[in-house]
């Protein structure tokens, strides 16, 4: 009687695709968020501006403009540092 070998190179286990293949997910998740668009309304820009007002003019100027999530995160990473 012949005895097969169940293990081979085939079965998915191997790790250099895995970890290829989670980079590529974290690289597209990385691209998705800094290509995401502003969606806020005129009203909601408005209502931030007035927010950070205290922070001074320039940053409530800032408030005004487009902003994507990637954006936010730099500037509330600069602002908690500050």
């Amino acid at each position: 009687m012949a005895t097969f070998n169940t293990a081979s190179s085939g079965n998915g286990n191997n790790p250099a695709v895995i970890i290829i293949a989670v980079l590529i997910i974290a690289f597209l998740a990385v691209a998705a968020v800094y290509l995401m668009q502003d969606h806020r309304t005129g009203s909601e820009r408005f209502g931030d501006a007035v927010a950070t007002l205290p922070k001074g003019v320039n940053k409530a100027a800032d408030k005004l403009g487009d902003q994507s999530p990637a954006q936010n995160v730099k500037r509330n990473l600069k602002d908690a540092t500050n």
